[in-house]
């Protein structure tokens, strides 16, 4: 697949989970915690089929740059999996938050939102 392609691609994807996030609002009843969980599940789902979709060695700048967005977000998990210092509580809160910064920084960086 070339740059172009896997560009579109990667596009199609954010613009799907964006939309799927976007939905959970139409679901009132739902209570706040249970929006914000679903919408993780969301953003986390995409950024795993994200990191399928992407080419080993992208020569696009905008795909390098969403590839170094989930290294980053890779690194940052991988750190916060080693700390013995934080209840599971807080580490649950903290990777939904680094999912979440990801998810953005990626969707604005592709144009998204």
């Amino acid at each position: 697949m070339d740059d172009q392609r896997s560009l579109e691609a990667v596009k199609a994807l954010i613009v799907k989970a964006v939309e799927s996030r976007r939905e959970l609002v139409a679901y009132s009843k739902l209570e706040a915690i249970e929006m914000d969980r679903y919408a993780r599940d969301v953003e986390r789902g995409a950024l795993e089929e994200l990191a399928k979709l992407l080419p080993n060695a992208p020569g696009g700048e905008q795909l390098y740059q969403v590839k170094t967005k989930l290294t980053w977000m890779e690194q940052q998990l991988a750190e916060l999996d080693g700390r013995k210092d934080i209840q599971e509580r807080s580490r649950a809160l903290e990777r939904d938050e680094i999912t979440w910064r990801t998810f953005e920084d990626i969707s604005w960086l592709l144009g998204v939102v």
